[in-house]
């Protein structure tokens, strides 16, 4: 392990309070749901984009669709 590498790891095994621990946990919880919420949010918008983009795709090379 590099020294960069050493410092993370003893930043993360470091002793925290109970407080400190509730913290961290809430953050982390809470970037998880704003990401799931993203996901869910965008997906459908994304996957509708990505269906586009395949058919015109088959248009281009002259295959009918449906």
């Amino acid at each position: 392990m590099n020294g960069w590498m050493t410092a993370a790891y003893r930043w993360l095994r470091r002793p925290r309070s109970r407080g400190q621990a509730l913290a961290e946990f809430s953050l982390l919880l809470m970037a998880l749901v704003m990401m799931g919420m993203g996901i869910t949010t965008f997906a459908p918008d994304t996957l509708a984009a990505f269906t586009m983009y395949v058919n015109g795709f088959y248009i281009v090379l002259g295959y009918p669709l449906g």
